[in-house]
């Protein structure tokens, strides 16, 4: 799930279990996870109308070149090997 804020931050969701989700927003720097409280996301965090394949690949490329925690790296590849099953079921 892409999400944004008020201020235009624009994120990724990489974990949601009802109870906390955790959110990788994009900025010029290493990329880190953000742990929010369910009702504090959503809140403040609102799901965009954007491909999850094109966040991926931009968040994955920007890891590659400014750098990504461990955390934010396993999580995106777990998204990209998820979507890439959905997609691939459906042919």
């Amino acid at each position: 799930m892409i999400v944004t804020n008020r201020n235009r931050v624009t994120a990724i969701v990489i974990r949601h279990d009802g109870q906390t989700a955790t959110l990788v927003p994009m900025k010029g720097g290493k990329l880190c996870a953000k742990h929010l409280p369910h009702d504090v996301f959503l809140r403040d965090w609102r799901e965009m109308n954007y491909s999850l394949a094109n966040a991926l690949a931009r968040f994955l490329r920007h890891a590659r070149l400014r750098g990504a925690s461990q955390e934010v790296i396993r999580g995106l590849r777990r998204l990209e090997l998820r979507d890439r099953c959905v997609v691939a079921n459906l042919f």
